[in-house]
């Protein structure tokens, strides 16, 4: 069977260069090393594309980025959340809803793993420090990627303890938003010990996300590939 197409999205950083569309590549190597072949789409406010886009992939990995603009899920931005891309957040909610009705994988990681739970009717905290009580990082250093930093329960017949094989993983973690309600459909299979959501999956497991970053981890970590595996895996079907 020929490799699975692996969109990946990809955008303009107006932190990093304005005139260039990109993507880590970490995400990229990850799918790679999956056995995936990686696509990678170009954010565009030309949502007419989305269904062209759809028809060229096997499977859909949103990666990280920016927060999601509260106004697209129909809540005012509290101060912390100041650096916002609405013309990516449309584009992927759409490329998430035109993924589903062709009845394609998509995987999602931090941001992706959100961008998921709003598109399909769920709900974010929008800044965890000042709307959620937690004893816990979840914002270590970005210089330190691939550093484990704070235990998830993970949640038995789920996806990930498919993939681990255990009850209880650690993880890397930098973010200060989180999924408050998952969406419809969704079950949660993976919480942070202050009961943070850090991964969830559709009933029918063709969707699936989580909170931390394994494209920084499966080098050192090996273990952590087997969620882009299990998407490669999914896309070859």
């Amino acid at each position: 069977m020929m490799q699975p197409k692996i969109g990946v999205v990809c955008f303009v950083s107006n932190k990093v260069n304005n005139n260039l569309y990109g993507v880590q590549a970490t995400y990229v190597n990850a799918v790679l090393a999956a056995g995936g072949i990686p696509v990678n789409l170009p954010v565009t406010d030309h949502l007419e594309f989305i269904k062209t886009y759809a028809d060229l992939i096997d499977g859909l990995l949103i990666p990280g980025g920016e927060d999601v603009n509260p106004l697209v899920y129909g809540e005012e931005p509290v101060p912390q959340v100041n650096y916002m891309n609405r013309t990516k957040d449309l584009f992927e909610i759409a490329l998430v809803k035109e993924l589903i009705a062709q009845g394609k994988p998509i995987f999602g990681i931090c941001r992706g793993h959100q961008i998921i739970n709003i598109a399909l009717g769920g709900t974010l905290i929008q800044d965890i420090p000042t709307q959620y009580t937690s004893n816990i990082s979840h914002l270590q250093a970005m210089e330190i990627r691939s550093e484990l930093t704070h235990s998830v329960q993970v949640e038995p017949g789920s996806i990930l303890h498919e993939i681990f094989g255990r009850d209880t993983i650690q993880v890397n973690t930098y973010h200060h938003q989180a999924v408050r309600e998952a969406a419809p459909g969704f079950k949660v299979t993976g919480r942070a010990p202050d009961g943070i959501i850090e991964a969830m999956e559709s009933q029918d497991g063709n969707v699936f996300s989580v909170q931390w970053h394994p494209e920084c981890l499966y080098l050192r970590y090996p273990e952590f590939g087997g969620l882009f595996k299990k998407l490669v895996e999914k896309a070859s079907h």
